[in-house]
This record gives structure tokens, sequence and C-alpha cells, in this order.
């Protein structure tokens, strides 16, 4: 099985409703929101990131699951398997998580150590509903198809991550390609932003890359989309130095995995929706009723295959 079949057996087996970005879970108080996610060596990250930045990168890829359901963040729990070099250095982890949990406002309330071969972190994130759940199944034939920042910047981070340039500019903009992959920041305020507004009809994070998040979120919602090329917002200074650092730079902004960034849906215009959230968002095409997705480049659409990340493939 790929990714995609586990999720759907563990949806037969389990519960029909698995399949956001967090569990929808009704309390006595009002609603609450449910995430976990892991990270393992060698497969998430390697031992040449710094461990301060892996830290944070576990807490802040949880955060924009609950981002993406619309949530403020309330609690976690983090267990870590630890192995020798690890254990040596745990402190410098831990010290990151505090000052990371206290910049994004959640309280580290438990979790479990244990003895493993390879660094294996564990992150589960509790967060509230302020006013509504996003899903990703409300879009509707007509939305408007959005992005809340530019993208590429990740993919790009990780293919230079060990490299260096001659020159400034591209030593400045492999520092900040790298940062974008290593420390990610998630949409806390725009998630709980997206869910007051009420024309907001559907919201996803960009996880496994902006193509196979887009197709989550149309089958999800049972429709398709069509995006322009054109109008993708692409990461500062990618366009510039992809050439010389042999950078692809449309496969790292339709398939680069790890933006963290929301990709979502409305009826608003871009200047509306960008008026009524104090920000800009980037409407980059529109949802159909014709189930697919759609590419146009150079005025002509032809189909978008999911290219992003896969566990299994």
């Amino acid at each position: 099985m790929n990714e995609a079949q586990l999720v759907a057996r563990v949806r037969e087996l389990f519960s029909p409703h698995i399949g956001d970005d967090a569990a929808v879970v009704p309390v006595v108080d009002g609603v609450q929101v449910l995430t976990t996610d892991m990270l393992i060596e060698d497969v998430d990250f390697t031992r040449d990131i710094p461990l301060r930045f892996i830290a944070r990168k576990s807490l802040a890829v949880n955060l924009s699951d609950l981002a993406a359901m619309g949530a403020l963040p309330s609690y976690a729990l983090l267990a870590l398997g630890l192995p020798p070099w690890a254990r040596e250095n745990v402190d410098e982890m831990l010290t990151a998580y505090a000052e990371a949990a206290r910049e994004w406002a959640i309280e580290i309330v438990g979790g479990d150590f244990s003895h493993a071969d390879k660094l294996t972190i564990v992150v589960t994130a509790i967060g509230r509903i302020v006013t509504r759940p996003l899903l990703r199944s409300g879009a509707q034939p007509g939305d408007r198809v959005y992005l809340s920042r530019p993208v590429g910047g990740s993919g790009a981070g990780l293919a230079l991550l060990g490299r260096d340039a001659p020159s400034y500019s591209e030593r400045e903009f492999i520092q900040s390609a790298i940062r974008r992959h290593i420390d990610p920041e998630p949409e806390i305020a725009l998630g709980v932003a997206l869910a007051r507004a009420g024309d907001v009809t559907s919201c996803i994070d960009v996880s496994d890359g902006l193509s196979t998040d887009l197709h989550h979120l149309c089958d999800a919602s049972q429709c398709g989309a069509e995006i322009e090329k054109e109008r993708i917002p692409v990461f500062p200074d990618l366009q510039a130095n992809a050439l010389s650092l042999g950078i692809n730079v449309r496969d790292v902004v339709l398939h680069g995995g790890e933006e963290y960034a929301l990709l979502f849906t409305s009826s608003l215009r871009e200047s509306e929706l960008s008026t009524l959230l104090g920000r800009p968002v980037y409407a980059i095409g529109r949802i159909t009723a014709e189930r697919g997705v759609l590419l146009k480049e150079d005025g002509i659409a032809h189909p978008l295959v999911a290219g992003g990340f896969d566990h299994f493939e």
C-alpha cells in the first residue's frame, strides 16, 4: 500500500471521519482538535540539521495541522526515541521545545522517553476551535483556490542542504531557502482568521506538496480544480538563482513538500479576502464541478499529477 491507500484502509477500519489535517472531537465545553505527527532520522531529517531546528520543526508541523483546521494551540505531548548521540545533546532539544512552545503559545504537558537506534520524535498537539472547524471537504464549484504565501522555498532548501555558492546573492538565497525548510512557520493566526471568515469553504496545509495536497482537498470535496501556473506565488529569488544552482523551479513549486503554507478555497475575490484578513493571500485558480486537477500553462490546461511526497513510494 502507498500512503493514500493506508489512510483509506485506516478510515475503513476505524472512522470515516479520518482524513482531515486533524481530528475534530466534541467535548463538554466546546470542540477540541487533535493531531499527531512522527519524524524519523534519515527519513524526515539527518544529523546534519541542528537539533534545535529538528525540535522546532517537529512542533511546527503539528501546529500547521491545527492551523489548517482553524484551531488555536492548547497542549502538546512529546515522545522521544533517543539514540546515544541525541541523548548526549538532549538538553538542546528540550530547550528548543520550551522556547518554541512559548513562541507559539502551546503548553507541553507530558510525553515519554525511550531508547532508539535512530532519533524518533512523536508530537501530539491539541487545539481548540474558536469559531468553527475548517475542513477539506467544503470546496464548491466556482470557489477560488488560494495560497497563503509563496512556495518552492522548502523544496529548494532541501536540495541545497550542505551547498555553498561563490556569489553573495546565491549564498543569501541558499540560507533563506534552507531556513524555510528546516524552520517552517505555522500559519496559526491565519487559520483562525480563515475560520472566522464565513466565505472560506475548505482548507489544508501544504505538507506533501501543492499538487498532492490540492488533490487531497479536491478528493475530500468531490470536485476538481484548475490552477494557473503564472498565478502561483514563488519563493523570493528562486527564479533568479535556480539555473545557476541547478534547481528545477517547476518541480519545487508544484511538488515540493514541507511548505506548511495554507491552501484554501473561498468565494471572495483576492482583493476582498486580502482586505478582510489584513494581509495578502494569493488566488491561483478555481474549483470545478468536473473531477480532476488541471494546470494551465501558456494558455493550455493539462492534468496535474499528484507529484508530491509519499512515504511509501
